[in-house]
């Protein structure tokens, strides 16, 4: 009974001009509330996916400062390594650095160095600058000398290790010393080629307006 008054007061509506814009500025006004609010969702998850687009762009510049730093501190670790190498242009050069340094120390602590061989080994490559130099040793002197000489290598600013070490007593306090000692270099990187200057074609420039044979 409710329903059907509206219904015929707006088919009596409907039969006048007046009734009939109003219907169709009713039926207008409920088409563009209904495109407002599509048009609102779509902005809505316009702005959603560019939310999610600004996360992963902060997480990815985020991970790129993460990379940045561990770069940096594996570079300064690198430098601070590379402090404690011997250095020189040559696997000779640097052979022969190990050697005056190691004649140094023994004759500081009172070591009498005998022979003195290293082998040589890395280092050639220039992709691989680093190298290690294996330097066997022949010593005499007392025991306690030797303690102050193992102090000296430990206290020194280059790298080396004791690979293997033999200590035979003899008469009194003398002591004969098999030493290996391994140390470690770092070759000096090859100077940059610069361009060579233009030469002139052999047999010499020809002079503007000589006569052709």
């Amino acid at each position: 009974m409710n329903l059907v008054q509206p219904l015929s007061k707006l088919l009596s509506l409907a039969r006048t001009r007046n009734g009939l814009l109003v219907i169709v500025g009713a039926l207008l006004l409920l088409n563009a509330v209904r495109l407002i609010n599509g048009k609102y969702a779509d902005i809505l998850q316009g702005v959603e996916s560019k939310q999610s687009l600004l996360g992963q762009y902060r997480m990815s510049t985020k991970d790129i400062e993460s990379v940045r730093a561990k770069t940096q501190q594996l570079q300064d670790r690198k430098n601070q390594f590379e402090t404690h190498l011997f250095r020189g242009e040559t696997e000779k050069d640097v052979t022969s650095a190990m050697q005056i340094k190691l004649q140094e120390v023994l004759g500081r602590v009172g070591m009498n160095p005998e022979s003195l061989s290293p082998l040589t080994k890395g280092g050639k490559d220039e992709e691989k600058p680093y190298g290690e130099v294996i330097i066997k040793i022949r010593l005499g002197g007392t025991f306690e000398n030797f303690i102050k000489f193992l102090a000296e290598l430990y206290k020194m600013e280059y790298l080396f290790r004791i690979e293997n070490v033999t200590v035979k007593p003899l008469k009194k306090d003398e002591v004969k010393i098999f030493l290996e000692l391994k140390g470690f270099y770092r070759l000096n990187d090859p100077p940059k080629e610069e361009a060579a200057p233009n030469q002139a074609p052999k047999g010499g420039s020809r002079k503007k307006g000589a006569a052709e044979p």
